[in-house]
């Protein structure tokens, strides 16, 4: 390790701020020790961070303090080049060009309550930092042709998005999907179920945003500023069936309007969620919607290690490149890039590259 420092940076949040939405503001640069990899354990040089939207969805305890109560360094999705190899490692060498996984304890199966504190930027420190200590056992191969950008782009969003379109259900060539808005999320559903043969209609927010998607070959794109009501418009375009399945990623007042758009017996996957609807009218109008037809709204979470590892062989398969935003930010700029990322003008991932 001797053209490793003992001492690099991470981007942290103070202990005592609370867990908040806006947490990110009072993130500071500290200086953090950098350990010799252990026993079963890689040390990476981090080269690209793509930043989550945790809007305390998750009710992790210790959020913003960190596992060893000095603070919280956040982010899930990362990733690097190894630079050092603990004893008892099999597989990897220096040099190699890796990326994080959600979790450091989710091998396969459903989820459980005990993986959740092990999601990376939670009680288990995250990848916005020079340098990090993995698990050998929690890491993959980036695929060969990604940049760190893309391969960071397509962790936490791209798994659960393939865990709702090809783990929990089925998108063929005959499938029709609606993805909502603009972020990491949708934008690489879009791009799984177009690779996978599929239709693909979007909604977003303004006209670069429609050029943006039609750009990735999507077939119907609606600006919802422009069609409020988006739901008769995609059922326009379907010849009055609806979709298949939706991605809902829990906008204001979209949840109802999502299983509107849907055939019969067609699928939502509610993959995030919002405090801002009026209780009463969402229920009754989403009530009205799933009566009518028949459809079925499927909770969906991210996927252990065994979904990163088919999707990750489906991007090489198809030579997908995850689609992250034009504007990329600098290890320094981490509160302004957090700041853009909470504007909603990104399309896709926000990344930050990393010194």
């Amino acid at each position: 390790m001797s053209s490793i420092p003992t001492v690099a940076k991470a981007w942290r949040y103070p202990p005592t701020q609370p867990s908040a939405w806006n947490a990110y503001h009072s993130l500071e640069l500290q200086d953090v020790q950098v350990p010799a990899p252990g026993r079963g354990e890689v040390l990476v040089k981090m080269r690209a961070v793509a930043l989550n939207n945790r809007r305390g969805i998750y009710p992790i305890p210790g959020f913003t303090t960190g596992p060893d109560g000095k603070g919280l360094i956040p982010t899930s999705d990362g990733a690097g080049d190894i630079v050092a190899v603990g004893e008892g490692v099999d597989g990897w060498v220096v040099g190699d060009r890796v990326h994080s996984l959600l979790s450091q304890g989710w091998i396969d199966g459903p989820i459980k309550a005990e993986y959740m504190s092990t999601f990376l930027g939670s009680k288990v420190q995250g990848c916005l930092t020079q340098y990090r200590i993995f698990p050998a056992e929690f890491i993959l191969p980036v695929p060969d042709h990604l940049s760190y950008e893309e391969s960071a782009s397509a962790i936490c969003v791209g798994i659960t998005a393939f865990n709702a379109l090809f783990a929990t259900e089925s998108i063929t060539p005959d499938s029709t999907l609606l993805v909502l808005g603009s972020g990491g999320l949708s934008v690489i559903g879009a791009q799984l179920a177009k690779a996978a043969g599929a239709r693909v209609i979007a909604t977003t927010s303004s006209k670069e945003k429609v050029q943006k998607y039609k750009a990735l070959g999507v077939d119907h794109v609606i600006n919802h500023r422009e069609v409020p009501n988006w739901a008769d418009e995609v059922k326009r375009v379907t010849d009055g069936q609806g979709v298949d399945h939706v991605i809902e990623i829990g906008g204001k007042g979209t949840l109802a309007e999502a299983v509107k758009s849907i055939k019969l017996n067609g699928v939502v996957h509610v993959m995030s969620a919002s405090r801002d609807e009026a209780p009463a009218t969402a229920l009754f109008d989403l009530a009205v919607a799933l009566i009518f037809s028949r459809g079925k709204i499927n909770g969906i979470s991210p996927g252990g290690k065994d979904v990163a590892q088919r999707l990750d062989s489906f991007i090489s398969k198809h030579k997908l490149k995850p689609s992250f935003d034009s504007k990329v930010f600098r290890w320094e700029e981490a509160r302004e890039a957090y700041d853009y990322f909470q504007s909603g003008a990104h399309f896709g991932k926000v990344v930050i590259r990393i010194d």
